[in-house]
């Protein structure tokens, strides 16, 4: 029975790394490569931390994907030293914003409708340039319809954020899509949270009763072994992970 245990124990432990490193597809995702849309256009925001806002857009009807990434910084894309930037140069800068990049359906969510949407689930720190409430028109006709939004003067009910603080910026700049462990985050994290609280619960002796006495020290050894090798390979994700591409 020990060896029992011993083998599910090795066979686990593989398996832990794959379960925090693979990140999940979103449904939009995949059902927008199984099936043809008529037109796509894309829409750029800064909306406070991308994690949360770049998930609660996908749950809108006509939004096909979203990625996370940085903007707004014009010094940086004219300087020909530069190539890409990291999330390093994002935090301890003063020029970028944490983007989010929309794909969406005009035939199912109008861009005047996608920017009530953005307005909602939007996270803005006032004051703050990275994490700050921002519209980068792609065109022209973008352009004129932000301004119009803007002029409405929405106010959100549940913490008073005005839209006349959000700012407008046309041109925009080029956006980068950030390193592959921002995008998905929250849809990742949520999954390997719970198995370390498992783990955690299993190790601090939940679920004794469950099974032999005998055993509590293997399956001890065996719930820290997991944990430890989720939270490395949690840390392993931030060099393995770390490309960030430009999109345009």
């Amino acid at each position: 029975m020990v060896h029992g245990i011993t083998t599910l124990s090795k066979v686990l432990l593989l398996a832990a790394p794959t379960v925090a490193l693979v990140p999940p597809q979103s449904s939009r995702a995949l059902s927008r490569r199984l099936g043809r849309l008529t037109a796509v256009k894309e829409a750029s925001f800064g909306m406070g931390c991308f994690w949360e806002p770049a998930e609660e857009l996908l749950k809108v009807d006509g939004v096909i994907d979203t990625v996370s990434g940085y903007t707004g910084n014009q010094k940086f894309d004219s300087d020909p030293k530069k190539s890409v930037p990291n999330y390093d140069n994002v935090c301890f800068g003063q020029d970028w914003v944490e983007g989010v990049r929309v794909q969406y359906d005009p035939d199912k969510i109008s861009y005047e409708q996608l920017l009530d949407v953005f307005f909602e689930v939007q996270k803005p720190q006032p004051g703050s340039r990275q994490y700050g409430s921002m519209i980068f028109p792609h065109d022209q006709e973008q352009l004129q319809l932000a301004k119009q939004w803007k002029e409405t003067n929405k106010k959100r009910e549940s913490d008073g954020f005005e839209s006349k603080w959000t700012e407008i910026e046309y041109p925009r700049t080029k956006f980068y899509k950030a390193e592959g462990y921002h995008q998905n985050y929250w849809q990742k994290q949520r999954p390997r949270f719970a198995l370390i609280f498992i783990l955690l619960a299993i190790s601090t002796g939940a679920g004794d009763q469950f099974y032999d006495p005998s055993l509590k020290e293997a399956v001890t050894t065996f719930a820290n072994g997991a944990t430890l090798v989720v939270a490395l390979s949690q840390f392993a994700e931030r060099f393995l992970d770390s490309k960030v591409e430009v999109l345009d």
